[in-house]
């Protein structure tokens, strides 16, 4: 084998190689570096010089990662936001099932069919009664900080 086939080769490990590693990451970097790998073994498929080769790896690399990234990255970023486990709980009704008293501190609400340990929002509402729709509106650790939906809150 000749330089430039072991050349075409090296660069074609080293465009592989990065590609694999784009797989595994969601970074988008190793991708344009992948390209330019790309680009640096059709140079040297054309006989080019090493020097050459990795002009066009540096250069193809750079230009796409300039060029593309921002456009990329925006696509990425405008999908919707999925909002999941604790913090799908924050904003919606449950009911209370145990009553939150002041003196207790808590009590448990039930919101769809789960069943969290609440307390109150506000210290206004420390008594809410078994049975009275609450709105979630923070959650600390696994316990739902609650307001009482149908209730004025200078009670």
């Amino acid at each position: 084998m000749d330089d430039s086939t072991i050349q075409l080769v090296v660069w074609i490990v080293v465009a592989v190689a990065l590609f694999a590693l784009e797989a595994t990451t969601i970074a988008f970097v190793a991708l344009y570096f992948g390209v330019g790998a790309l680009a640096a073994a059709l140079a040297a498929a054309l006989g080019t010089p090493l020097a050459v080769q990795a002009l066009v790896f540096a250069a193809v690399s750079v230009l796409t990662l300039v060029s593309t990234r921002r456009f990329v990255m925006g696509t990425l970023q405008r999908s919707p936001v999925v909002r999941s486990n604790v913090n799908a709980l924050v904003g919606r009704r449950g009911v209370v099932t145990v009553p939150i008293t002041e003196s207790a501190g808590r009590g448990q609400i039930r919101v769809g069919g789960e069943f969290w340990t609440a307390r109150p929002y506000m210290p206004d509402c420390a008594d809410i009664g078994e049975g009275e729709p609450v709105e979630v509106l923070s959650v600390e650790g696994v316990t739902a900080l609650v307001l009482p939906v149908n209730r004025a809150l200078t009670e």
